[in-house]
């Protein structure tokens, strides 16, 4: 019987023609699944959209320009904050002043030459300022201890108490209130320019910024201050880029009541009656942020 199967499968597969394609594919069907199971997921993957959207987020990350057009602004700001961070925690530093007084004597212009020097900490400061005009030389030398005072003028010749300090005297809050009077005002990026290991702020009296007294007071009190206030004033800040210290500041004043200035302030009666004064200062720290001893006069008793 088994001789008879095959014989009749044979003689049908050669009258019946359609039966024979159909049994030969059945071979190639089962050849194709004896791929192995690594070759199945395989084929499953070559249709998969992942490679087509992996190249989607690519254009999305070209906006540089607009990053690019931000950057100066933000970058303007922030060298103005780190600055004011810095400043104001700074309460030690010695400085220098100079500076000059130009008067205008009917036409005739009288330079005065300025100068101070002094050191601050949080514990005391101590500080001598000097004008010259025509050889006559002024000064007047200020102590400050705690809550203590003493002070000594070209006229004296020793430390007396006083209620006020002299004019040309730091304290140890100057750099902040520099820093308040300025750095808090905004700036377009043309008045902040940086160069190797410097960033400078300049500020006018077309600018936002409101008062210059830290910087005036250098020059007279705080009630002569809000009396003579200057008409129009420039201020340049010079900051070290490295740690965002002040480290020089220069200014630029111009008073209309400027011989009643000097004469008031200074003590030059003869200088009362002229014109306007024009004042430059250029002011230079050094030591900041040092620990220093400061050895504090004592007034005669």
């Amino acid at each position: 019987m088994m001789f008879t199967i095959p014989g009749c499968f044979l003689v049908e597969s050669e009258n019946r023609e359609p039966i024979t394609p159909t049994q030969e594919p059945t071979p190639v069907v089962v050849i194709v699944p004896v791929a192995t199971p690594e070759d199945k997921h395989s084929v499953a993957l070559r249709p998969s959209p992942t490679s087509i959207s992996t190249s989607v987020p690519i254009p999305t990350v070209t906006p540089v320009n607009f990053r690019e057009i931000l950057e100066p602004e933000v970058e303007d700001k922030t060298l103005q904050e780190k600055t004011f961070d810095s400043v104001s925690k700074i309460n030690s530093f010695k400085y220098i002043l100079e500076g000059i007084a130009r008067v205008d004597a009917g036409g005739i212009l009288i330079g005065v030459p300025l100068s101070a020097s002094g050191a601050v900490t949080s514990f005391a400061s101590l500080s001598k300022f000097e004008a010259n005009l025509l050889g006559i030389g002024l000064y007047v030398e200020s102590a400050k201890s705690g809550d203590n005072i003493y002070t000594r003028e070209s006229s004296l010749q020793e430390w007396e108490d006083s209620q006020n300090l002299g004019i040309g005297h730091i304290s140890d809050d100057f750099l902040k209130a520099v820093g308040d009077s300025f750095l808090k005002s905004d700036l377009s990026g043309r008045d902040i320019l940086t160069t190797q290991g410097k960033i400078t702020f300049l500020f006018n009296d077309s600018g936002p910024i409101g008062s210059v007294t830290p910087l005036f007071e250098l020059i007279a009190t705080e009630e002569e201050a809000r009396r003579f206030s200057p008409e129009k004033w420039e201020v340049i800040l010079e900051v070290d880029s490295d740690n965002y210290e002040i480290s020089k500041i220069t200014s630029e004043f111009s008073l209309s009541n400027g011989g009643q200035f000097l004469s008031e302030v200074f003590g030059m009666e003869g200088l009362s009656g002229v014109g306007s004064t024009d004042v430059e200062l250029v002011i230079r720290f050094s030591q900041v942020g040092e620990d220093f001893p400061i050895v504090i006069p004592q007034p005669a008793r």
